[in-house]
């Protein structure tokens, strides 16, 4: 038999259901717009870094002569490790310092976001390109004798930790080989060893042939 009082109580436990309902639902409501407002100022402080960047880092047509690297399209990995190097003083060349004030307050996460942004981006075109036959040549050469594919290869674009060489700023490229072979950038002993093996005549020509390689 049903009671007045059972009646209330059922009502009761109803009203008490629904209200936690609303409460749970405006928790939600409130966690996501909060996760929202985290995200969205996530989002602009990376906005703003890659501002920075873009002022040396250019995104169009970039010259050959430049010895500012592409970085846009570059892999994931490497970006992030090099960023770490230069915040650890790993990369210690005299050209470095702007990139070690760049990072020197940012966090791991930071330069994980800044290398996540980066390596999504369209790799820029560089300009000119050498047509030099007998150069492009030497240059082949000499990656095979090195063992430049070892690494960097899926045609130049390397992977994760290794970095795309391909369609490469000329003048970065001899720039930085020719770091490594002095140890000025010391943040991969097995590029220095490798290097060394190369003239100046062969590091132009390398420089060169990974240029053209598009």
């Amino acid at each position: 038999m049903v009671t007045s009082g059972s009646i209330r109580l059922e009502a009761r436990q109803a009203m008490s259901q629904k209200l936690m309902l609303k409460i749970v639902g405006r928790s939600a409501l409130l966690l996501l717009a909060g996760l929202a407002g985290v995200s969205a100022t996530q989002a602009q402080a990376i906005e703003q870094t890659v501002a920075v960047c873009q002022a040396c880092h250019l995104t169009g047509t970039l010259q050959s002569t430049s010895v500012i690297p592409n970085i846009w399209g570059q892999s994931e990995g490497y970006i992030y490790l090099q960023l770490r190097d230069f915040k650890s003083g790993a990369r210690n060349a005299p050209e470095d310092a702007a990139m070690r004030g760049f990072v020197a307050t940012m966090s791991d996460a930071d330069m994980l976001e800044i290398a996540i942004y980066a390596s999504t981006q369209p790799w820029p075109k560089i300009e000119p390109i050498s047509t030099d036959t007998a150069l492009l040549k030497k240059g082949a050469y000499a990656t095979a004798l090195v063992g430049c594919s070892g690494c960097h290869f899926n045609d130049w674009k390397g992977f994760s930790a290794n970095p795309r060489i391909g369609d490469q700023s000329t003048a970065y490229l001899a720039l930085t080989m020719r770091q490594f072979r002095s140890g000025s950038r010391g943040n991969s002993p097995g590029m220095s060893d490798l290097v060394r093996t190369l003239d100046e005549g062969d590091i132009d020509a390398v420089a060169a042939y990974l240029n053209a390689a598009q």
